[in-house]
């Protein structure tokens, strides 16, 4: 096996352990909204949901550059 391959199997593995992290967040988040949960708490889930976001489009983007 390669590098290439290796490496993009690893960076397609981990960007679809992000994908399911990002949605379930963003179930999560939901849910708070419907139960009138603390801004505060809300809030930081969203800033997780962005962190991972940042990192799903890091990754999209090394992924690119590996063509």
């Amino acid at each position: 096996m390669s590098n290439y391959s290796d490496r993009h199997d690893k960076i397609i593995a981990h960007l679809e352990e992000l994908y399911a992290r990002h949605r379930s967040l963003d179930n999560e988040i939901k849910k708070m909204y419907d139960n009138w949960e603390r801004d505060d708490i809300i809030n930081r889930k969203k800033t997780a949901k962005l962190w991972l976001k940042d990192e799903i489009h890091r990754l999209e983007t090394e992924l690119e550059t590996l063509k």
